[in-house]
Order: C-alpha cells, then structure tokens, then sequence
C-alpha cells in the first residue's frame, strides 16, 4: 500500500513530565562541539570544560538561571564527536547525576522541503520517534519506536515558536546522516518537520527520569532534496549554526518567564 501524506500521523505513546513554571537549572544538550561552542558565547557562559568521562561542558548564571551548555565530547579513538542516539543518551544519563531541572536539546538537523523548510529554518519539536525502528510486532513496534511528546504543551509550544521564529512539528530521530526509502514513506506519513541523530534518545532517558524536555533544530540539510547529506551538513554547518545560537536567548528568556 502506498502511503500518502494526506494519512493522519500516529499519536504519541509516551508524555514527558510538563515543563517547570521557572526553571532555574537548565542543561543545554548538543550533539557536537561545533554546535556547542557558538550557543556558550551566545549565553556568556564559562570556558569548555571537559569531566572525566570525556563530556565537555560550559557553566555559567544566564537571566536568572543556572545554564549548562554540554555535549557528549570526542570519541579518544578517532578524535570525531560522539554522534548518534547511544552516546547521546549515554552522556544525557551522566550529566542527568547533577539535579537539573529543565533539559534543552539544541542542535542541527535534517528538513524537508517538500514542508516549506529551507536551510537554517528553525522548528521546535512538539513530539519525537525513532524513525529506523521498524519492528513488526504489538507492544514491542511501540517500545521500539518511542514515540514521545515532549514537555511543553500547545499554548507554550506556540509562545516559543514565536519568541525563535521556529515552526512547530515532528522531529524525527535515526542512527543515519541519510534516509531510505521506508523512512522516506514514514517522514511522509508522520509530517515530520527535521530528521536529527539524538532526540528521540534523549526523550527516554529524560522519560526515565522523570526530567522535562523541549527542543530546538536548526536545518542544515534537505532531506527530500537531491544533493547528499553529508555534503549540505558541511556546506551549512555554520551558517544553521549561527541562527541557532541567535535563537537560544531568546528561548531561554521566554522558558524563564513561563508561568
């Protein structure tokens, strides 16, 4: 059967903890270094500083609120950031040892144009799965797939849209810089708005412990396009980057005065 993008998406399984009506310890989750460092000087955070376990991290008072911009570091091996959904969430579950509050994931991602995005568009997750989970049994397909919605409801989701310039939707998440077929027929199916490598991890561990959750995605690259992944990640990197640590301000003030 062909799926069309007229088919509703399916609802979330799971619900994350509501968003804290002033949260005055926030971790800024981001994937790598480079889209890390930009976001720190934004906020006038402190120096990379890097724990034992490899993580690095920024601290610093921003309006109001203990902020920590973290990424999970360089694997020693090949000097690469650790990228994907295990290392995510194994560095979110160790930063979480600290008591946060609030957990942001910043960070770059894949958009679809064939959605009206184009690169270094911003959008706001509403809700996160795992789009390479394809496991064709009851209860198991769900656990598999996590489909979470995240912690801010509809009238905060549309106040921070606003205070970012980002459009609200899915954000999808895989182990994959590029995408297949069956996932092109799910982001179709689900109207999913960025494609990225970590939210979707992230949303389990915050699951798990109990632990408030939003997100932001700037777009490097177009998923629905022909240029390669890789190649319009590179070329974007920078520029998506900046428009991001431009937002992130921003977002925090409106987090911060959230009631």
């Amino acid at each position: 059967m062909t799926t069309t993008m007229s088919e509703a998406p399916t609802k979330p399984t799971y619900t994350l903890p509501p968003m804290p009506p002033r949260p005055t310890r926030v971790l800024a989750f981001i994937a790598m270094e480079a889209e890390a460092a930009p976001v720190a000087r934004a906020l006038g955070l402190g120096p990379a500083v890097p724990s034992d376990r490899g993580e690095i991290a920024s601290r610093g008072t921003c309006m109001g609120m203990q902020v920590t911009v973290a990424s999970p570091g360089r694997d020693p091996a090949t000097g690469a950031d650790r990228i994907g959904p295990v290392h995510a969430a194994s560095a979110l579950a160790r930063l979480l040892r600290e008591p946060f509050d609030l957990v942001v994931n910043i960070g770059t991602a894949g958009g679809f144009e064939s959605q009206g995005l184009a690169i270094a568009d911003l959008v706001l997750a509403r809700d996160t799965m795992f789009h390479d989970a394809r496991v064709a049994l009851p209860a198991y397909g769900e656990v598999a797939r996590a489909h979470t919605r995240l912690s801010a409801d509809e009238t905060g989701l549309a106040t921070l849209a606003a205070a970012t310039g980002a459009r609200i939707g899915l954000a999808s998440t895989g182990s994959s810089l590029d995408a297949t077929a069956d996932e092109l027929v799910h982001f179709a199916r689900t109207r999913t708005l960025a494609k990225d490598m970590e939210l979707a991890a992230l949303a389990v561990v915050c699951r798990e412990e109990g632990v408030p959750l939003v997100a932001l995605k700037g777009v490097t690259d177009l998923v629905d396009d022909h240029e390669p992944a890789h190649e319009a990640f590179a070329r974007n990197l920078a520029r998506t980057t900046a428009r991001l640590a431009d937002a992130v301000p921003g977002l925090l003030a409106t987090l911060h005065r959230c009631d």
